[in-house]
Parts: C-alpha cells; sequence; structure tokens
C-alpha cells in the first residue's frame, strides 16, 4: 500500500532522515573520541585537567554505547560500552600505567574500526510491520450458544449494548468477517466447544461460558486459546466487564509515552518509532522541564535515560515518585548503564523496568506496548468503579484538579456536570437490585458513547454520575448532555414483569465562573437540584 503523502508515510520519511543525521552524528563522535584520546594518550603527565577530559570523553563514549545499534553500527556499542568503564576509571587515577592507556587505545581502536565497517544489513531498521499495525475495526460480538440457551444470552448482550452475531455450531466460523473482531462469547455446552475457542482465539479474545470452573478445565481453555472464563449460573456483571474490556483494547485512546533522554537526536529517534506505532509521545531533553510535561501530558508511560547531566535518571524518578499522582505511573529505564548495582538502584528508586541500550526501534515499540497496556489495565483496575468500569469518586475528583490546572494554564474553559438518576429507589423496589445495576450500566455506557474520547466520566456515588468537559463552555456542556439525556430516555429496560424507561436529571456549571473545586461541584450540584425541583428529567445549566 502506498502510504506517500500519508501521516505515516510522513512518519517513515521523518525516520529515515533522523536515520541519515544520526549515522552522521555518530561519526562525528567517533572522531571526537579517537581525537580526544590521541590528545591525551600522548600527554607526558596526569593532572586534573587530563582526569577532566577523561570524564568528558567517558560521557561521549556513553552516547556512543546507546546510539550506535540503533542507528545501525552495533560494533560502535560493544566497543564503546568497555571504553566508557576504562575513561571512568582513569578519570579517577592519580598516575595511570601504561597497561591501562594500552587497554583503552585498544577499545578506541575498536569504535574507530566498527565505525570504518559501515552499518551492518538489517542494523537501524524501522519498526516493522508487526510491531506498527494498528487494530482494525471491530466486528461486534459473535454468540456461539446452543439454541435453548442462545435467546436469554443474546437479550443479556444486546441489553450492554454490543452489536451481536448468533451462531450454534462451528460451521459459522466459515462465514466470520474478515477483519478484527471485538470479542467472541462460546458456551461450553457446545460440544465442539473446545475447537471452536481454539479457531477463533487466533482471530480475537475469547470468552468461555463454562459450567466447570475447576483447574483442570480452566487448563483446558487457556490451552485452547480462551482469554477469559465467566462460571454458570451466569454472572452478568463479570460478563459485562470483560466485554468493556476487551472493546476498549480495539477502541481506546492512544498510549501517551513521555521521552525523557538528554540526547535530542536518539530521543527523537525513539519518539517517530513510537508515534508510527499509533502512540502521542511527548519528548524533553531537559530533565527538569519533566514535571512541567508529565503534569500536562499524563503518559500511560515514562521512557527515560539514566545518565544525564545535573539530574540523572534515577534522582528524576525519585522527584515524580514524590508526588501521589505519579506513584503508578511505570518508569521505564532506557540507557546503556553497566553497572548491575546501578540497575537494581534505578529499580528500587522508582524504576519498573529496564531496557539496555542500544536498543532496535521495533524491539523498543514492542516492549512499551506490552508495559503500556499492562500499566493501563492495572490502573483501570485500582481507579475503576466496579460496576460501571468508569472513574470512581477518588479518582474523579483527582481528575477534576488535574483538568482545572490544565485549563489555567492554557486559558480554556472547562464544564463539569452532575447527573442523577431520576426516581431510581422505585427502579431497585420494583423491579430489584439485579435490573438496578443494569440500568446503571446502561447509563455508563450511553455516557461513553454520546460523549467525546476527551471528556472524562465518572461514577459519583450510587445512582450519580459526573462528566467533566474540557474546552467546553457550560452552555455548550448543557446542550450536549441533554442530547444524552434525550437519546436515553428512549431506551428500554426489560423489567419484572414489563420493559420500563428510566431518565436522568442533570446539573452544569463552568470554570469561567468556579475556578476552584469545590465551588465548581457546589455549582453544579446547585443545577442538578434545580433540575430536580423543575420537575427532573432536564438539564440545568448556569443561571
Amino acid at each position: 500500500m502506498d502510504t506517500t503523502g500519508s501521516p505515516e508515510g510522513e512518519i517513515r520519511d521523518a525516520l529515515r532522515r533522523l536515520r541519515a543525521e544520526g549515522v552522521q552524528r555518530l561519526g562525528e563522535r567517533v572522531a571526537e573520541v579517537v581525537e580526544g584520546w590521541s590528545r591525551l594518550a600522548a600527554l607526558p603527565g596526569w593532572g586534573a585537567a587530563a582526569r577532566q577530559d577523561a570524564r568528558a570523553l567517558a560521557a561521549s563514549a556513553h552516547r556512543l554505547a546507546g546510539a550506535g545499534g540503533t542507528f545501525g553500527f552495533p560494533g560502535i556499542s560493544a566497543a564503546a560500552a568497555p571504553l566508557e568503564v576504562m575513561l571512568l576509571g582513569l578519570a579517577e587515577a592519580e598516575a595511570p600505567g601504561a597497561d591501562r592507556r594500552s587497554q583503552t587505545t585498544r577499545f578506541v581502536d575498536a569504535v574507530r574500526d566498527a565505525w570504518a565497517g559501515g552499518p551492518e544489513a538489517g542494523g537501524g531498521a524501522e519498526p516493522d510491520a508487526a510491531a506498527t499495525d494498528t487494530a482494525e475495526g471491530a466486528e461486534g460480538i459473535y454468540l456461539f450458544a446452543v439454541p435453548e440457551e442462545q435467546a436469554e444470552l443474546a437479550a443479556i448482550i444486546g441489553n450492554l449494548g454490543y452489536p451481536l452475531h448468533l451462531a450454534r455450531d462451528g460451521d459459522a466460523l466459515e462465514d466470520l468477517p474478515p477483519g478484527r473482531l471485538t470479542a467472541a462469547v462460546v458456551d461450553d455446552a457446545l460440544p465442539d466447544a473446545a475447537a471452536i475457542c481454539a479457531a477463533l482465539a487466533g482471530r480475537c479474545p475469547v470468552i468461555l461460558l463454562a459450567q466447570e470452573g475447576g483447574f483442570a478445565a480452566r487448563l483446558a481453555a487457556a490451552r485452547a486459546g480462551v482469554a477469559a472464563v465467566v462460571a454458570k449460573p451466569l454472572a452478568v456483571n463479570e460478563l459485562a466487564d470483560w466485554l468493556d474490556h476487551f472493546a476498549a483494547r480495539g477502541d481506546e485512546a492512544r498510549f501517551s509515552i513521555l521521552v525523557v533522554d538528554d540526547d535530542p537526536l536518539l530521543a527523537e529517534a525513539y519518539a517517530l518509532a513510537l508515534r508510527r506505532a499509533g502512540m502521542v509521545v511527548t519528548v524533553v531533553s531537559d530533565p527538569s522541564r519533566a514535571m512541567e510535561a508529565l503534569s500536562a501530558a499524563h503518559p500511560d508511560l515514562i521512557l527515560m535515560d539514566v545518565q544525564m547531566p545535573e539530574v540523572d535518571g534515577i534522582e528524576l524518578a525519585r522527584v515524580i515518585r514524590q508526588t501521589r499522582r505519579h506513584l503508578s505511573v511505570p518508569i521505564v529505564f532506557l540507557s546503556a548503564e553497566q553497572d548491575s548495582g546501578r540497575q537494581i538502584m534505578a529499580r528500587r528508586l522508582g524504576g519498573d523496568d529496564f531496557i539496555p541500550k542500544p536498543v532496535e526501534l521495533d524491539r523498543l515499540v514492542t516492549l512499551v506496548r506490552l508495559r503500556a497496556e499492562r500499566a493501563r489495565a492495572l490502573r483501570a483496575v485500582m481507579e475503576s468503579d466496579s460496576l460501571t468500569g468508569l472513574l470512581n469518586h477518588a479518582r474523579f475528583k483527582e481528575r477534576l484538579a488535574l483538568e482545572l490546572e490544565r485549563a489555567a494554564r492554557e486559558g480554556s474553559v472547562l464544564s463539569l456536570g452532575i447527573i442523577d438518576l431520576d426516581h431510581f429507589k422505585s427502579v431497585n423496589d420494583t423491579h430489584g437490585h439485579l435490573v438496578g445495576d443494569r440500568v446503571i450500566r446502561g447509563l455508563a455506557r450511553a455516557l461513553q458513547k454520546q460523549l467525546r474520547r476527551t471528556d472524562v466520566i465518572g461514577r459519583y456515588g450510587g445512582e450519580e454520575f459526573a462528566v467533566l468537559l474540557p474546552n467546553t463552555p457550560p452552555e455548550a456542556a448543557a446542550t450536549r448532555l441533554d442530547r444524552v439525556r434525550e437519546r436515553f430516555g428512549e431506551t428500554p429496560f426489560a423489567g419484572a414483569e414489563a420493559p420500563f424507561r428510566v431518565h436522568f436529571s442533570a446539573g452544569v456549571a463552568g470554570s469561567g465562573a468556579h475556578a476552584e473545586a469545590e465551588a465548581l461541584i457546589a455549582a453544579a450540584d446547585a443545577g442538578l437540584y434545580a433540575a430536580k425541583r423543575a420537575g427532573r428529567n432536564q438539564v440545568r445549566g448556569p443561571g
């Protein structure tokens, strides 16, 4: 496929240009190291100035060790790593002997020879297609079930708001559309359930509805490629959680990555590779600017060098971990650091993983994606309401504070909506709490589907929800929530005896008139109470 002129093509061209620039920079640094050592080796004595020059050369060797392999010269990295160690030793020595000088010369010669030998075939290649493909469009949920259970299961999944396709046996596998499916639900009552699971496992996540939940049965399911097991009698909430989880995989916001590296060229190479893989990347070359970037970008992962001038990566990690809101952000150190003790210290003082330089760009993309996926999943469990999957009360208030800070910094307007289901107690009293839970889930899903990706939604408590709408004045926010209200009010829910409908009321306030979090919440609450007093089933904005 021709990508000329497309965003992917532009990034590919930028990677090529950056690699060419990186190769040129490698040559310049090799020359600096060779010439610098030539001058040092010719000195008759070894004083403070020589030790300082050796330390500067060690820093150059460190950069060569980190960048050589990335730009197609792994031999440079292999020779520069021990050269850095030798130069650091010389920087501390009072009078280095002839043997140490001679050994250093051999490493310098090895660096020079590696450069003269040219790049290795395939070295420094762009991320390959396997590492950069983004998920294709999902085709809904496929339900494989015996006829006597299919209708009930279809009604349950349909009420969760997912497009549903029905199948009764393995013959339906031939009719599945091409592309990625959201998920498949397979009932273990089917005689060929195991074969169906195995055939689907390569196409989409598989959820098995299982009568048997013992270890042997779960092991067999795992071997058949099953991603999730939901026990019978059916736990509807657990099934909904899994469907939401797998749907989010194919339709989630792109990963946000913060790259902190004092080598701008190398940092930009990492950034371009990650962007080509569909990630949003912020690059910081000055460690003192990292906290500012962290607050602005809300990254899923921080990719950081260990050895940086003035403030090293370990020190910066300790600064980041001093703030509670940043405790769960994974920090992955990316460095040519050879000292295992320093690597352990980096993990102990705030780092979560350590990737040694040099690293091929396609491998870097894969490792970052895997770590970011895991971090986002763990964060979702810690920060989400268990029934709806939305942000819980505490996390929502943290996001409110962050978004207010961002709005003040950017000079924009943020709106807050507080939503409450009308007469919800009567729903529980008439139809039962299980149906009430379905109503709450239904509203959560309506908000997620009809609001923007940039909007922040939380379950504020009980039947109450809260919504942050960045860059939106309160009048526009009220209009948007009113559209959600109208469509949600038309949604039927299966009741104890007959279908029924539920409405909600909402209040909206804006940060232009209420810059502090508590004042903004109080104003939105006042709008909600006004809507309730005026007869419910309406949205009240400011004024």
